[in-house]
Order: C-alpha cells, then sequence, then structure tokens
C-alpha cells in the first residue's frame, strides 16, 4: 500500500483520445471492482477482519473515483480538489491495511487504545499537511501544462515537494509492516504463502507503470497507484476466500484443526495437526475426509463427540469411538491395549453464512480418558472392597467426614451408619479418645496427597481386644486435588496372635537348644573326669587277667575265665574311647586339623592291625590302594578306619573284607566292603545315629552299642567329607567314605616311607 499518488513532476504532453479513455475506463473498472470487493467482504465471518476488508475496499474504491474525478472534469480547481481527495482517502488505506492485517493475524494492535490514538494523530497531522499544501506549498504544486488552457483531461503538472517524499516513505513502512504480520502468520500456521507473495508482487506494478509512462509515450506519465492497488484489492479478496479465511481460522486456533470445505474436502490444516495427526499432510489438501481419515470423517458425519485414533510407527490406523466403546472399525486394526490410542474431542464450527465450510478443531482428551479408566477401576475396586465381607472399607471427603461405609466396618462396632455418616473419622466409634488427634494428623496428611498406613488396637463392644491394619489412600481428581479418602483395613487378630506364638515357640526352642547344649557340655565334661577313673583301674583289670593267662598254662577253667576277663575289658575299653570320641565331638572339643595326608598308605597300616583278627575269623582281608591324597587329620582318619573295619569283620561270618582307595570327582575315597549279614536298607541311615544298630533289643545277636558309626560319621563330617552306605540284607554291606582330596604328594605314613603305594592289591593275613 503506498501513502501518496506517486505523480511524477513533468509536463503530461496531450494524448489521444484513444489513451485518454483507456486510462478513463481502467479508473472506472478500478472503482466498480473495488464497490464489488466491499461489497463481497460483506459475508466475511469475522467482525474485525470483515470491517477492516470493507474500509480497505471501500477506501481503494473512493481513491479510484477520486481519479475518475479528476480525469472528467475541466477545470483546475476541480482537478485539484480531485487530487487533494485522492491525497487524503489514499492515505487512509494504509491504516485500512495495518488493521487488516493485525486481525487477520490475531494480534490484537488495532484494538489498542494507545495505538489507535497515535495512527489517528499521524493520519490528521498528515491529512493537515495535504490540506494546507496552498499556504505551505511543501507537499506538492500543481500549475497548468505549458500555459496552455487550464482545461482538458491532462492540463495540469504535478510537482512533488519533501513533505510528500517522507510520507510515501511512511507509507511503505507502515504497508511492509502489514506484509510482515501477514507473512509471519502464514509461516507459523504452516500456510503456503506463495498467494501472498503474488500480491505483495502487485503493488510493484504502479510504480513500474509509472516509470515506463515517463520514458514511453505508450503510456501517460500519470500516476498509476490506484490501479495497483484495486487490483490487490480484487486479488485479496480473492486469496481471502481460498486460502486466507481457512488459514485465519486454522491458525488462530491454539489446538490441532483442519478446514473442510464442498464435498468433504481438506481445505486448510492448522495447530500442529499434522504432527498430533501423523498422516495428515499438506497432499492431503484438497482430498476428501473419508478417505484420509475415514475414522474421523465417520465421526463427524455420525455427529459423535469424540473420536478415537490409533498411531503406530508413524502410520495412523484410525478407529471410531462411539458411546459404547467398542473396537476398531478398520477391519485389518488388531485389539490393542487402551493406552495405546489417543482421543480427540471433535468439535465443529462453521466459517460463516451462505459458506459451505466449516473447521474441525480435535481437542486432545487422552489424558482425561486414562484419567476416567482410572476412575473407573478404582471404583470398580472400591465397590469390590465395599462388598468384601473381610474388608473394612469406607470413603471420606478430604476434611475427613464419612460419606460411605461398609456393613463390614459398622459390623465390627455394631454401629449403624446414622452413628458414623456426616461425622469426623477419628470421633467415629472405632477410635478412643487418646488415639483421635493421632487419626485426624493422618487424615490431614493424606488430604494433601499422601498414602498413609496405620495399625490400631481396638476393643470391641463385648471387650475383645483386636488389632486392624490398613491404608488411608487420596482418590485425586482431573487437576490432581484430593476429592475424597479411600479407607481400607483388614483385622489382624489372628495373623498377630500366631505370630505371637511363633514367636515364643522360636524362643523356647532357642532356650531348649542353650539347655541342651549346656547339658552335653557338662556330660562331656563329666565323661571327662570319669574318664581318669575308668581307665585306670580298668587297664589295671586287663593286664592282671593277661598275666594270669601267662602263668597258668592248658586250657583249664582259671585259663579261660582269664581270657573272658581281657576280651570283656577291652571292649569295655574300646566303648569308652567311643563314648568320649563321641562326646567331644559333638561338644566341640575334638579339634581335627585338615592337612594333605596319603589315604592308601593310612588304610594298609590300619588292615595290618586287623590282619590277625580277620584271620581269626576265618575271613579274607584284602587291600586295592589306588593313590588317593586326602586332606584329612590323621587321628580322625584311624577312628574312620578303625570303625568300619572293625564293624565290617565283626559282622562277616565267613567271606572277604575288602579295603578301596582311589580318586573321583576331585575325591579321595575310602570304601570298605564286606559279604557280611547286611540289613534292611530302609534302616540304614538310622545307623549313623548314637546308640543304633541293625538289630537291638535284649534279643541281637551281636555285640556292641552303636556309638562306633556316630563317631565315624562326626569324624568324617568334621573332615569335610562325607559318609553312606549301601547293603542288604544277607548279602552284606558297602560302606563309601568320600574326603576332599589333596595334590599327588601327599605325606606318607613314617613307618613306610619307601613303598610304593600306586596300583597295589594286597591279601593281608591268613
Amino acid at each position: 500500500m503506498h501513502n501518496d499518488p506517486p505523480m511524477i513532476g513533468s509536463l503530461i504532453e496531450a494524448s489521444t483520445p484513444l489513451t485518454y479513455t483507456g486510462y478513463l475506463l481502467a479508473f472506472v473498472a478500478a472503482t466498480a471492482a473495488c464497490l464489488g470487493a466491499a461489497w463481497r467482504a460483506r459475508s466475511v465471518p469475522s467482525p474485525e477482519t470483515r470491517q477492516a476488508l470493507t474500509w480497505f475496499f471501500s477506501g481503494s474504491a473512493v481513491w479510484a473515483g477520486a481519479y475518475v474525478g479528476f480525469l472528467l472534469v475541466g477545470s483546475a480547481l476541480e482537478k485539484h480538489l480531485f487530487y487533494q481527495l485522492s491525497l487524503i482517502v489514499g492515505f487512509s488505506v494504509v491504516f485500512a491495511w495495518l488493521w487488516f492485517c493485525s486481525a487477520y493475524s490475531g494480534r490484537g494492535l488495532h484494538r489498542s487504545r494507545k495505538v489507535q490514538q497515535f495512527a489517528i494523530a499521524v493520519y490528521v497531522i498528515v491529512t493537515a499537511l495535504k490540506v494546507t499544501n496552498p499556504l505551505h506549498g511543501l507537499y506538492y504544486g500543481l500549475e497548468p501544462a505549458g500555459g496552455g488552457p487550464t482545461g482538458g483531461a491532462f492540463g495540469l503538472v504535478v510537482t512533488h515537494e519533501t513533505l510528500y517524499w517522507v510520507v510515501m516513505a511512511v507509507a511503505y513502512a507502515l504497508s511492509a509492516a502489514g506484509y510482515l504480520m501477514i507473512f509471519e502468520f502464514l509461516l507459523e500456521a504452516e500456510a503456503k504463502v506463495l498467494p501472498l507473495g503474488m500480491l505483495t508482487g502487485l503493488t510493484a506494478l504502479p510504480a513500474v507503470f509509472s516509470v515506463i509512462g515517463h520514458v514511453e509515450p505508450a503510456l501517460l506519465d500519470i500516476t498509476h497507484e490506484p490501479l495497483g492497488v484495486a487490483v490487490f484489492a480484487v486479488g485479496l479478496l480473492f486469496a481471502y476466500e481460498t486460502q486466507f479465511s481457512v488459514v485465519q481460522l486454522t491458525g488462530s486456533v491454539g489446538e490441532p484443526n483442519l478446514t473442510i470445505g464442498r464435498e468433504g474436502r481438506i481445505r486448510g490444516l492448522g495447530g500442529g495437526i499434522k504432527e498430533t495427526v501423523p498422516p495428515l499432510s499438506e497432499e492431503d489438501l484438497g482430498r476428501p475426509l473419508t478417505e484420509t481419515l475415514p475414522g474421523l470423517g465417520e465421526t463427524i458425519r455420525r455427529g459423535e463427540p469424540a473420536w478415537r485414533a490409533g498411531f503406530e510407527k508413524g502410520e495412523a490406523q484410525e478407529c471410531r469411538e462411539d458411546r459404547a466403546m467398542t473396537a476398531p472399525t478398520q477391519s485389518d486394526a488388531s485389539v490393542r491395549p487402551a493406552e495405546h490410542y489417543r482421543y480427540f474431542r471433535v468439535i465443529q464450527t462453521s466459517l460463516g453464512q451462505g459458506m459451505d465450510t466449516q473447521t474441525v478443531v480435535l481437542s486432545d482428551i487422552t489424558e482425561q480418558k486414562h484419567r476416567e479408566r482410572e476412575l473407573r477401576e478404582s471404583e470398580r475396586r472400591f465397590q469390590a472392597m465395599l462388598n468384601d465381607p473381610n474388608i473394612l472399607a469406607g470413603v471420606l471427603a478430604p476434611d475427613g467426614t464419612f460419606q460411605k461405609v461398609n456393613d463390614t466396618a459398622l459390623g465390627y462396632i455394631e454401629a449403624t451408619r446414622a452413628d458414623v455418616l456426616g461425622r469426623p473419622f477419628w470421633e467415629t466409634p472405632w477410635w478412643d479418645t487418646e488415639n483421635r488427634s493421632a487419626v485426624r494428623e493422618k487424615v490431614e496428611r493424606v488430604a494433601e496427597g499422601e498414602y498413609v498406613r496405620f495399625e490400631a488396637e481396638h476393643v470391641t463392644p463385648d471387650g475383645e481386644a483386636r488389632t486392624v491394619t490398613g491404608i488411608m489412600r487420596p482418590v485425586t481428581g482431573e487437576e490432581g486435588e484430593v476429592v475424597s479418602i479411600f479407607v481400607t483395613a483388614r483385622d489382624i487378630t489372628e495373623r498377630k496372635r500366631k505370630a505371637r506364638r511363633l514367636k515364643e515357640a522360636k524362643e523356647q526352642a532357642e532356650l531348649s537348644k542353650l539347655e541342651a547344649e549346656e547339658a552335653s557340655r557338662m556330660k562331656s565334661a563329666m565323661l571327662a573326669n570319669m574318664s581318669h577313673e575308668i581307665r585306670t583301674p580298668l587297664t589295671g583289670i586287663i593286664g592282671f587277667a593277661e598275666a594270669i593267662g601267662d602263668e597258668i598254662d592248658g586250657d583249664g577253667g582259671v585259663a579261660h575265665f582269664a581270657d573272658l576277663i581281657e576280651d570283656s575289658g577291652r571292649r569295655l575299653l574300646d566303648t569308652l574311647d567311643a563314648v568320649l570320641n563321641l562326646s567331644k565331638l559333638e561338644a566341640g572339643q575334638m579339634t581335627l586339623e585338615s592337612r594333605p595326608i596319603d589315604l592308601a598308605d593310612q588304610a594298609q597300616q590300619v588292615a595290618r592291625e586287623f590282619a590277625a583278627e580277620a584271620d581269626d575269623s576265618g575271613l579274607a582281608l584284602e587291600v586295592e590302594a589306588e593313590e588317593a591324597g586326602a586332606r584329612a587329620d590323621e587321628g580322625g582318619l584311624q577312628i574312620v578306619l578303625q570303625n568300619l573295619l572293625s564293624n565290617a569283620i565283626k559282622y562277616t561270618e565267613e567271606g572277604t573284607v575288602q579295603v578301596r582307595t582311589y580318586r573321583e570327582d576331585g575325591e579321595a575315597v575310602l570304601q570298605i566292603e564286606d559279604t557280611g549279614i547286611g540289613m534292611d536298607p530302609a534302616v540304614a541311615e538310622s545307623l549313623f545315629e548314637p546308640f543304633r544298630q541293625g538289630s537291638e533289643g535284649l534279643s541281637r545277636e551281636y555285640e556292641g552299642t552303636g556309638i562306633g558309626l556316630a563317631v565315624t560319621k562326626k569324624a568324617t563330617e568334621q573332615m569335610g567329607g562325607s559318609i553312606d552306605v549301601e547293603t542288604e540284607k544277607g548279602e552284606g554291606s558297602t560302606f563309601t567314605a568320600r574326603l576332599p582330596a589333596a595334590d599327588r604328594k601327599a605325606k606318607r605314613s613314617a613307618t613306610d616311607p619307601n613303598e610304593k603305594k600306586t596300583g597295589r592289591s594286597d591279601r593281608v593275613g591268613g
């Protein structure tokens, strides 16, 4: 938009009637076009935009009409008046343009009181300068052409002075500011700016025509500004109806929106809808909505308030949300969780009367839908708790007053709803006086959004003390505010009692354990004290029996009784040793230090010690000693070997006793197998318990105390090993002891340091 007609200060030569007629018709057409545009602008729906366009088009019509009068009148005075009118009205068109730009882009500058006052002041000052130009001559000059007649169409010379160029520069600057507002708005609305760019180019046409008219006789050296403004005005109206009106509405709405024109085709996209609805792009402009987004199209057709859409991997799979929240309508849509959908409230608005166009605003209500679903789920859980006979449940207002309560809670204190509803929670019969302040403090914390657990003791109306535990949960609204408090509790009296009984039982078991350990220590101490008192006379008895047997020759009765005394004494001494060893092992008083030891060598030594006994029993004692270094205590290993060999010989009437040593799976293995009486496998494991035997009672066939195997097991385990037995009654038994393996250079017995132990199989004794 320009301020004043940029008339070149030069002589306008006489023109042909054809040229004159052409200019006259052009200005008449411009006037008519602007008047028609002003009439058409009355249908623009936005009041402020409508008023601005009407002023802009009407002012442009008057401006062009002033030139029609300038061409038609004959006297210089009349031409001067029409020229003054064109100057005054032309400058007002600039402010109409700025008004339109501000209203269209939604800036609101035109509504600012200060801006209005400033614009009026500028316009009044400039108009005053123009009107008073005959007095000061600083704006323009009009003189007859070449001293010729004053009449005619172009019989004046117009000269532009300094103020004219200053005002024109201001007008161009203000017009450019309006263009910037429009361009920025179109860019923010992601609209095409080419139409506005083309319209902007039209404003340069008057200057081009004026330059041509100054150098070429084909055009008159006269201002063409009103013609350019008229073309711009008509183009602006056309662009507004086809695009700008759509962009204005879609761009001014903050939420995602699209404009739908005739036949349901998409005319505009705004509010960032292309990011919100991934399938949409500029390529969809002009396409039917039912093809681009069939789900949304169906929602609009049915007049439903909300649209449910599922987007996946940048592609949209629309799905319609009806009142029953049914499944997606698309045939290939898979069932997906509700949180994978987005929900939009659909708002439809019309652009104006007589225009078959509407804008659809999509308000994202996904979070609201999720909250509604969570609220429904919470209500469902709450209702389930209200119906649960094992849960005490109720609902409080944020101030703590009771709103709802279930029958279980009422029955717990034998109260009615009238006794509790409407009363503060802490003043209900569930709480005694001394606990009310603490309960109130908890309710106030929950009202601030905190979850609070509680446990309390209650005395029922019949005087029974009961314990309940529960939680107070805040229930929040859409804005995150606490709208109610959900209270649930359970009676845990029986659980408390069971826990108390369990604790008492554990304490009693611990006490019993301590007492047993003390008794064991006392037993060990007693046995240790008795050891000397028993062992000394017993050793003497055995020695005297040996002496008597040596002094008496033959098989007489005295010699026989001496042998019996000696055998019984030795058996009693072995029993005493076994009892003492067991007591020490159980009490932890026997220290077994594991170190590398030659298991094969130890087995050979013990086998030689029992060779005579096996020979006397008519048994074959065989040793298969492969290299097997073990980590064990030598004394502990002697206990294991002696007890196992002694038992094998004792319970084998005929056949063989075999002793084996070898390495297996990183362990040193000692195995003693006999062909003796064996036993029932069902009682085999009990053999390792103290004082247990394969046959028990007064009628047992074999002598023994049942301590040896218990000592053997204890010793093996304390050396980090294990022992087990395989047996079958009448078939024999195999005892296998496994000990941690040592390296290949295990310590060998000092009795035979040079004997090779690898791969040896020997028969010991008869």
